[in-house]
């Protein structure tokens, strides 16, 4: 295996926690991925039910077990939004599965996280507005494990949670802190697991996402709650952390107005994302194996996306395979990044490409230039080829934020 070249220091990925759709922890979530399952409840039937005036109102959702519930121990008080307090599990649980005590590196321990908003009352013995507003979800993480490095919360929208481990890296690079915590939640308030579809909605009309398809309709909300422990690659190879995968390189970007409004996504800001991260990386186009994409399965935004892809990786060079992890989950509002970084982190370690479900026939992007970029309709085994597994992983945020992260396989220790 080559040697890590990158222009940026590497940051090791060493411990990974969350639940998401029909998901109560990360293997679960692993094990629905490999199994090539879309984890969508769709009930009661009829899933659509006609609404008239071309108003539907879909019976799907990527729900959670537990969604409103979380570990008051561990949190160590009640009243807490429900998203807070399984946010500090995710957290805790991605310390927990890296082996590190947080006691024993509180000093230069940073946190880096995301929380949707929320509508969440609290009980009237907690009615501060520290149990509710999104801002503190994640200082109140470090207070309660005594942490001292910089805690911070995030919010560019869909992006966020990418944006948070760009920021975390960067952060471990510069030495400002020995291990950064980043994560993110959203676990939004829906008794039903349904969803309004209007004339000018982003939803789906069927209750199913398929990114990057012809049939594309919209969008399937979805719950989720991630976080992943990072360290500086050296430390945990000397420490024989274990390293899921390795972030070579990371950039994030703006639209600014190259796009036709504020809200529709542009190509030129992706392909710059793309190239620079690249550039931190040391590593081309050629080098990518496969695209962690945001693909949310609506028709301009997936056009979009691949268009940017294709001019940014060109389309000369071995074959990328593309994949979506809202097909699977739904689209998880501020923690959708951290899905697609849990998932691509895993898939790297586990040399195994998931399937993107629903997905069959590809959109004119990809199948009008060539064969290099092609949907995973099935799983299938991730060869190293002779180098270490890389992937892209692509995020977006509404008003024209893109973040990519390049992703590569942890060297022999």
């Amino acid at each position: 295996m080559s040697e890590l070249t990158a222009h940026s220091p590497p940051v090791a990925v060493i411990g990974v926690g969350g639940r998401f759709a029909d998901a109560p922890d990360v293997g679960a979530f692993w094990d629905n991925l490999v199994a090539g399952r879309d984890c969508f409840r769709r009930e009661p039937v009829p899933v659509v039910e006609d609404l008239g005036e071309d108003r539907l109102r879909v019976h799907s959702w990527g729900i959670a077990p537990h969604r409103d519930a979380y570990d008051h121990a561990l949190v160590g008080v009640e009243g807490l939004d429900p998203q807070h307090g399984i946010l500090q599990e995710s957290l805790w649980q991605a310390a927990e599965d890296a082996g590190v005590r947080l006691s024993a590196i509180a000093d230069r321990t940073a946190v880096y996280a995301g929380c949707a908003r929320t509508k969440h009352v609290p009980r009237a013995a907690f009615d501060d507005v520290v149990h509710v507003d999104p801002t503190f979800a994640g200082p109140y993480f470090s207070y309660l494990q005594d942490l001292w490095g910089e805690s911070l919360m995030l919010d560019s929208a869909c992006a966020t949670s990418t944006v948070a481990v760009q920021l975390a890296c960067q952060s471990l690079r510069a030495h400002a802190c020995d291990y950064a915590l980043a994560g993110a939640v959203a676990i939004q308030e829906n008794a039903d697991g349904s969803y309004l579809r209007t004339p000018r909605s982003i939803y789906s009309t069927e209750g199913i996402v398929r990114p990057f398809d012809r049939r594309h309709n919209g969008v399937v909300p979805g719950d989720g709650s991630g976080a992943v422990l990072l360290r500086r690659l050296d430390d945990a190879l000397r420490d024989g952390d274990p390293v899921y995968a390795v972030v070579r390189g990371g950039a994030v970007t703006n639209d600014g107005r190259a796009k036709p409004g504020f809200v529709i996504p542009g190509v030129d800001g992706k392909v710059r994302a793309v190239r620079r991260a690249l550039e931190a990386a040391g590593l081309t186009g050629a080098d990518v194996d496969y695209v962690e994409t945001h693909g949310v399965g609506i028709p301009l935004n997936d056009q979009i996306e691949a268009t940017a892809l294709i001019e940014a990786l060109g389309t000369d060079g071995p074959p990328v395979a593309v994949g979506s992890v809202k097909a699977s989950v739904g689209h998880c509002d501020t923690a959708a990044g951290m899905a697609a970084l849990i998932k691509t982190c895993l898939a790297i370690d586990r040399g195994f490409l998931p399937a993107t479900p629903n997905t069959e026939v590809p959109i004119e992007e990809f199948t009008g230039r060539g064969e290099r970029f092609g949907i995973l309709p099935e799983g299938r085994p991730w060869p190293t080829n002779g180098r270490p597994r890389t992937a892209g992983l692509m995020s977006a945020g509404v008003g024209g934020t893109n973040a990519f992260l390049v992703l590569e396989e942890a060297p022999a220790h």
